[in-house]
């Protein structure tokens, strides 16, 4: 079987645009999202990419995920991806979380009873596990969609900021589940704000400035340079 691969070369993204103002054009807008990404990834590690808002992380693994392409540059990713972003994983909101995970576990292939199961046990929404999700609090929502999310198993990971929903108890137990999932994936990508996390988990750190790569390599450099603690 192939091991799970990542190599991009030279890969930018440039969006443009137009600034209008009423009916008149004033001018063309160019925005490089990404500029002159190169990178290599290879099964077992876990790449922790930072950066502040708008440096281009999740543009990153919308690209890595195949949901936006390149305007240049060439990419070869080998493997099952899963891109691990919000708590959404496509619910049909008239539909309930049993009727939902049965939809979902059916189209990636998973066994339906035993992916319910899990994810009503890890929820732990109750009755409320055969309510249409329209009426659930967005904590709820999410405590499902997480549990579906990482009952999943890719070759390669993405994970875009993931932890944000729940009480600290259930943060803790997702946190949990979520190492698992990692523990599991060929090859896992996250873009956190987290220190905590990248010190934990991470085997490799990237910083993105402005849609380049300022730093690729030591886990406790990255993260120096991140929060200006690099004299």
């Amino acid at each position: 079987m192939d091991l799970a691969k990542i190599k991009l070369d030279s890969v930018s993204l440039t969006y443009e645009g137009f600034k209008i103002h009423g009916l008149t054009i004033l001018k063309k807008i160019r925005h490089e999202a990404l500029s002159e990404i190169s990178m290599e990834v290879s099964e077992g590690e876990t790449i922790a990419v930072m950066g502040d808002n708008g440096a281009g992380k999740s543009t990153l693994l919308k690209f890595l995920a195949g949901k936006i392409r390149p305007s240049s540059g060439r990419a070869h990713i080998r493997g099952r991806i899963i891109h691990l972003t919000g708590v959404n994983p496509g619910f049909d909101t008239s539909l309930s979380p049993r009727q939902n995970i049965q939809w979902l576990a059916s189209i990636y292939g998973k066994e339906i009873l035993a992916t319910n199961q899990y994810v009503e046990d890890f929820s732990d929404i109750g009755e409320a596990y055969d309510r249409p999700i329209k009426t659930l609090s967005a904590g709820m929502r999410g405590r499902v969609g997480f549990g579906f999310a990482t009952s999943l198993d890719p070759d390669i990971l993405l994970i875009d900021e993931v932890l944000g929903v729940g009480d600290p108890k259930f943060k803790a137990k997702a946190m949990m589940r979520l190492k698992e999932m990692i523990s599991r994936s060929g090859i896992v990508v996250m873009s956190t704000h987290s220190v905590g996390l990248v010190k934990e988990l991470a085997s490799r750190c990237i910083i993105l400035d402005e849609g380049k790569i300022s730093h690729d390599g030591d886990v406790q450099i990255g993260i120096d340079l991140y929060t200006g603690n690099n004299e």
